[in-house]
This record gives structure tokens, sequence and C-alpha cells, in this order.
């Protein structure tokens, strides 16, 4: 059946082409120039197709998929883009399909064919099934290195369904045969991975990693010489521009310093944001109002990265499980310093092990590597060292190639037990569970060995700052009030507090769970993530955090966070409550059984008028007896 296709182009010598060609198609064609008119055609004639061709290197406003309302419903409309500016394709994700110039004859009319045969698609609806998950990772891993299992799962569906919508495609078999076949002749590899490598970031994430930065610059300031900086799946450019900033305010004399930053994506998407430099008040949330203001140019809501920050900045595609290439791979050598985190965990282990490899060579003797805190357990038998500051965690090169690691040591006691069969960690559990061990103290049962020290680490971080008395007193009040539901002057307290002291992560969150009481959810989610980017190892943020995701139906998502605050405390007995209810939720009736089991447990060790912290101001006696009665229910 012919289709019924508009033309949106300012070259009348290639409309009149392109009519033609179509025409002898046996499809009806109409065409409009781009501006008001074009929309008002979108509208008006409810094309099966839209071609929109793109002069030079602007992205046409009308090179998206358009939605129009019919008799039957909403539907939406593929559109086609015909550029010789080929770099815009990889911006152009959403359309049905991104043909350069001079013109491929045959791939166009072999579109027409598929939109015609797919004009009635409806939406997706079947489930990606275990053979089909394990098909497009197999294929991913091969292409690209990346790792994707059952625990990432839902980003892999996320990102194939994004380009199924685009390709008007139900069905994850067709796609996987269309990614096969098509993966390197159109790029859908390359555009689905768009999809798959979006990293949440902000600027000074993990700021003990920057504070290290600083102190070991700040020490060699009078050093001559380059300065070279990586950054590793540098995403959106957060990061790279964060170090930027970082030896800007570490050295005086930064202006006549050779600095170069290198800073690789294999996400083209998110490099093409990183060189523009503009970003959210989000991205901003926890820089200093003095860094905002010296570093950045606030344009409404946006803030823009000054000329001077970016010039030390240079953006680079990259895969870091494939062979490095010229130019980039010239210049990854003798580094100061390596920042690859939260980057990792997207590969295999033995992917991830050989990329430590490399980052091990491509250091200079003494040059630091920062990690995610997931990724601090990947580390074996490299010539690296394991350093740790305000609960932060970095490795150092060995500066001699004939000095031996220490061998490693039994400091620490090993983790609290549940009655349950242990589970395997997340990866964030086990950065967890490797921060929660390197902030106790060393186990007295044997002696420990000291460990030597770098110039740029002090020989025992120092803790953060207590509260002062009259901060206690407020705080302490604050809970009271919020025991009993009295969130108001509770609020009115914190607040107070939080003038003083801005980033309190004690103050903070507990304003989360007023705001969550009074029923600002979404404020409270966002307070509960500044509390985790302040100090990721507070129990009571994760508890909150799964909290608001158990109340937006998130249940997997929640439970993760439920199992973070009992990593962190296991005698926390409302996370581990909320658990066991929501194992009730899903039918698994043993394990919630067994949760509420391990709650009366630790919950008997308290007297009977102690308070349950987060329990909306529950005595022992009273939460033991709703537990036994809950028990009572499921046994």
């Amino acid at each position: 059946m012919p289709l019924q296709i508009l033309i949106i182009s300012d070259n009348e010598s290639f409309t009149a082409y392109l009519s033609e060609l179509l025409q002898g198609a046996r499809h009806a064609v109409s065409s409009v120039t781009e501006g008001k008119e074009a929309f008002q055609a979108v509208r008006k004639q409810k094309p099966d197709l839209i071609i929109v061709a793109v002069e030079a290197s602007r992205i046409a406003p009308l090179a998206i998929e358009h939605r129009v309302q019919t008799p039957s419903g909403p539907r939406s409309i593929p559109v086609i883009v015909i550029s010789e500016c080929l770099r815009l394709e990889a911006e152009l994700l959403q359309v049905f399909d991104f043909i350069g110039k001079p013109l491929d004859v045959k791939r166009l009319l072999d579109n027409l064919a598929a939109v015609e045969l797919r004009k009635s698609v409806a939406g997706q609806e079947e489930e990606l099934t275990p053979r089909l998950a394990a098909a497009f990772s197999r294929l991913i891993l091969s292409h690209s290195g990346l790792h994707f299992e059952e625990r990432n799962k839902a980003a892999l569906t996320r990102g194939l369904l994004k380009r199924m919508s685009a390709l008007r495609l139900t069905r994850y078999e067709e796609y996987l045969q269309y990614l096969k076949q098509h993966g390197e002749d159109r790029h859908e590899l390359q555009k689905l991975l768009q999809f798959l490598t979006v990293g949440e970031t902000y600027f000074y994430r993990y700021p003990a990693h920057f504070d290290v930065l600083r102190e070991r610059f700040a020490s060699h300031a009078a050093a001559a010489g380059p300065i070279r900086i990586w950054s590793a799946g540098c995403s959106t450019g957060e990061e790279p521009y964060s170090i930027a900033m970082t030896l800007m305010e570490a050295l005086p004399d930064w202006r006549e310093r050779d600095i170069r930053i290198i800073a690789t994506d294999i996400n083209n998407r998110s490099l093409k944001r990183a060189r523009e430099g503009v970003y959210s008040p989000w991205s901003m949330r926890i820089a200093r109002p003095d860094q905002s203001k010296r570093y950045f140019r606030r344009v409404g809501e946006s803030f823009l990265i000054r000329d001077e920050v970016k010039q030390l900045v240079q953006f680079s595609h990259l895969n870091l499980s494939a062979p490095y290439r010229e130019p980039v791979c010239d210049q990854l050598r003798e580094l100061d310093a390596i920042f690859c985190r939260n980057v990792l965990i997207y590969f295999t282990p033995e992917t991830a092990e050989r990329m430590l490899q490399r980052f091990a060579q491509a250091l200079k003797p003494s040059g630091l590597l920062f990690l995610g805190h997931s990724e601090t357990l990947l580390q074996r038998g490299l010539d690296l060292e394991l350093r740790r500051q305000d609960r932060s965690f970095y490795y150092v090169k060995r500066s001699g190639a004939g000095d031996a690691l220490p061998p490693p040591q039994n400091r620490f006691p090993a983790l609290p037990r549940a009655e349950e069969p242990a589970e395997g960690l997340t990866p964030e559990e086990m950065r967890l569970a490797a921060a929660w061990l390197s902030a106790q103290t060393p186990w007295q049962g044997e002696p420990t060995a000291a460990a030597p020290q770098d110039a740029s680490a002090e020989a025992a971080p120092p803790l953060p700052r207590p509260a002062l008395p009259c901060e206690r007193e407020n705080l302490q009040a604050a809970r009271e009030l919020f025991d009993r539901e009295e969130f108001d002057p509770a609020l009115t307290l914190l607040e107070q507090l939080l003038d003083r002291s801005p980033d309190q992560p004690d103050a903070l969150v507990l304003k989360g769970f007023i705001l969550a009481g009074k029923g600002a959810l979404q404020q409270a989610l966002e307070t509960c993530e500044r509390v985790i980017a302040l100090n990721d190892l507070l129990p009571e943020a994760y508890f909150l955090k799964g909290v608001l995701l158990d109340a937006g139906d998130q249940l997997t998502e929640a439970a993760a966070e439920y199992r973070k605050a009992l990593l962190l405390d296991h005698d926390f007995i409302m996370p581990r409550y909320h658990m066991g209810r929501l194992h009730l939720r899903q039918g698994r009736v043993a394990q919630a059984a067994r949760e509420i089991r391990n709650s009366i447990k630790i919950l008997s060790r308290l007297g009977d008028e102690e308070t349950v912290p987060f329990s909306g101001g529950l005595t022992r006696a009273v939460c033991m007896l709703q537990l036994q009665n809950a028990l009572a229910q499921v046994a």
C-alpha cells in the first residue's frame, strides 16, 4: 500500500529529485520548507512518513519523532533524516534512520518498505526472555566489552526499547536480527550503546578523591614538568571539569603550567554534552557557591563552564575494552593520575582486570588511581598500593619496581551475619562492605604492621568534625519531635541547624524523613541523594531511600537499598522489618517470616522503654508486640 510521505527541505532541487524518486515508487508525496508551516503540515496531513533533509551541521527542529492525534488515538510518525553532515547521526537516535549524502537510494527504498510493513505497530508488549537477554548480552559483550547480566537487565531493556521504538519494532527477536545485520553498516550497535552507557554524575562526586588530588599537587606545586590526568569514562564531563577546577585551586601558577586532562568515553552523545559544558542545578548540587561563581557562568537555570576550565580538558571517543587507537593512545602514558570511577562494573572481571593492568602501566611512579567505591575490591596483584583517606579509597603506583607489596593482613573482624543464608553481594554492596571495614577499629587480636605512607596521604585520616554541643542538642530535640510526628517544629529546628552547618548528614537525613512524612516525596529523595553524596556510609540514608522507592512500587530497587542499610548496620531494625513486609507483598512468605524473626531477635536486646529508631516513636515493648503479631500471621 503506498505511503503518504511529507518531505521537509529548504533545498528545492533536492526536493524535486526526491519527489520524483518516491513517486516513481508509487508513493504519494508532498513537500514543505522548514518553519511554522512544516509543523502545520504534519498536523494537517498526518503523513505515514516524514523525510527531513538537513543542510550543513545544524539539526532541524523537525528531525524528531512526531506524534499526531487520529480518530483511533495518538499515532507516532517515523522520520528519516538525509544529510551530508554525518556526525549528526550520533545525535539523532530517535529517528527511524539517518542516511548520508550522496543518497543511498536502495537503503531509502528498503526503509520505505519497512515503514510500510510496520505501519500498524501499536507498541511493545512482550517481555525480554532470559534467552534473548543472554543473546543481546553476548552480542554487546563481543563488540564493546560491556557486560550485562541480571543485575543490570533493567538498563539493557530500557536501551533496547528506545531503539526498537525508533525502528517501530515490537519484538525483541526482530531487533536482535536487525542488530546483527546492521550493527556496523548502519551503526546500530553504536546507537544502542548511547542508551546503555549513560551514567548519572555530578561535580565533585566523592569529594575525598578531589581532596587527595588537591593535596598531592599543592604539596608538589614547585615541581616542574607537564601534568597529565586521564578521566576514563568521563560521561557528560562533570568529572574531568572537576579535576581541572581542583588543579586550578591547587596550583596558583596553573596558567603557566603544561596541564592536560584527557577525557574519554564510549558514548558520543555524552561527549557532545561534555564539550558543550552546559549543566543543570542538579549537577551542581554539592559544588560550593564560590566554585559555582568562579568556574561557571549562570544563564537562566543553566550553568556554563568557563572557557579557562574548558581549555584544560580534551575529549575523545574511546572504548576502554578495545585496543587504544591513535592519537589518544600516545597521550595515555606517564600519567599523574587516572580517574575511572563506576566504569569497571560494566565489564566482566577478566576485562576489568586487563583494564586495570593497562592503567597501572600508564601511570608514572607514585601516580594515583581513583576507582569507584564499588570497584575497590577488584585490584589483585598489580603494582599498586591501596590507600584510604576520609573513608575513601584510592591507589598509588609503587615508585620502586623491586619493592614488594606487604602481605595482606587479617586486620578486621568478619562482617556481621544474619541467620539467613548468605547471598552474593552486588558491586555497590561490595563497596559498602569495603568501606565499612575501613571505618572500623583494627582488631586487637593480632598485631598490625603500619602501611607505608605516600607523601600525599596522612598517617591517619581525620575523622569528620563532630557536631557541636548545641548542634547535638538541636538534633536530639528534632529527633524527639519527629518521633512524636510533630513535623513542622522538627523541621524548623533542623533548618536552623542546617543554616549553620549545611552539610550535616544526620540533620539532612532526618529532614528527608520529615519531608517524606509530609508527603514531599521528591524533595525527600533529593535530600536523600545529597546525604549519600556527602556520607555514603550512613545507613539511615539508604533506609530512607528504600522507603521512598517502596512507596513508588519500585520493589526491587527498594530491597537493594534496605540491604545496603543492613550491611552498614546489622542491628538496624526498621529496614529489616520493611524488607519483611516487602517480601510479603511479593508473596515470599518464608523470607518475610525470616526477616521478622531476625527483627525480634535484635529487638530483644533493648530495654522495654527504649524507642526504636525511625519507628514513629514506638517503644521496644510496643514494637515487639507488633512484630510478634505479624509473625503469627505469616509463620
